[in-house]
């Protein structure tokens, strides 16, 4: 994974002077918000037969064949505007990480809010931030239908957020189980990583892959399971940090559901992933499932 490391390298170059200068106005903890394997935008290279180019240089641009069956399939890999749309894409990601872990969210999930004008936090401003710096370089890709289905999907996110969000609070304070989460509740679950759903089918979009006939349903299966184990091991955190001091884990083990959902998927994934061809789309889906497994 030499060349993809190359470009991670540079992007995790271009967040952390953002950071940096974010830092020189507010010193403030922001790298525990960014993640430097950069899950995102490994989700987006999933789909680039990038390790196939010989003497790769981040700031030049490639022809790269994106095959599966040994017929061609030639992409043009625009490096300045590939690596701008994974900047975009992961400052994105610290705004949501920034406005998912404010001590404000927890405080009124489980019943603890404050006076209403001290719930904009720092994190949440910080998290405004974040998502004005990712346009700029959202836009630097230059394709509106894709700016357009990504701030969709934040959108999605935030509406989700606020129904799961009551649901844990439900949780804390009627006694209730986690039946909501699997069963009526299902389509909002499913919603808290549309970014990340989003983001690979904008990989499949760009690298021009052939996910045709009976290819699609395996890539599509795949898809879904990790966006989902991603969702699961969100949600243990959630209701692990959510939790009232006074709430015992021994009354009530309120993450036991998700732990177990969790691990099915891990064992679903690695089988169905191993199964791939050919070897460079294995390599690609088995790097990524090990940063979320």
């Amino acid at each position: 994974m030499e060349n993809q490391n190359k470009i991670i390298f540079e992007i995790n170059k271009i967040i952390s002077e953002e950071i940096k200068v974010l830092n020189s106005y507010y010193n403030y903890d922001l790298k525990r918000f960014f993640c430097p394997e950069l899950f995102y935008g490994s989700a987006f290279l999933a789909f680039f037969n990038i390790e196939d180019i010989p003497d790769f240089i981040p700031d030049k641009n490639f022809k790269i064949n994106n095959s599966l069956d040994g017929r061609e399939n030639i992409t043009f890999f625009d490096t300045y505007k590939i690596i701008s749309l994974i900047t975009g894409i992961e400052l994105l990601a610290i705004g949501l990480n920034m406005h998912t872990s404010h001590e404000n969210t927890f405080r009124k999930v489980s019943g603890r809010s404050e006076n209403s004008e001290k719930n904009y936090t720092i994190e949440l401003l910080f998290g405004d931030i974040f998502y004005s710096r990712a346009i700029a370089y959202l836009i630097n890709f230059d394709n509106f239908i894709i700016f357009d289905n990504i701030l969709k999907s934040i959108l999605s996110i935030h509406r989700s957020r606020m129904i799961v969000h009551q649901k844990i609070k439900d949780i804390f304070d009627c006694g209730r189980n986690n039946a909501w989460f699997f069963n009526k509740g299902f389509s909002e679950v499913r919603m808290l990583n549309a970014l990340l759903k989003e983001i690979f089918f904008t990989g499949i979009g760009v690298s021009n892959f052939d996910v045709t006939a009976d290819k699609t349903k395996d890539f599509l299966m795949i898809i879904n399971e990790m966006v989902l184990l991603k969702t699961y091991n969100d949600l243990t955190d959630y209701v692990r940090q959510a939790a009232p001091e006074s709430f015992e884990s021994s009354h009530f083990k309120y993450d036991e559901d998700f732990l177990n959902k969790a691990d099915d998927l891990r064992k679903s994934l690695n089988i169905k992933i191993n199964r791939l061809e050919p070897e460079w789309i294995k390599e690609n889906f088995l790097k990524l499932f090990f940063k979320l497994a």
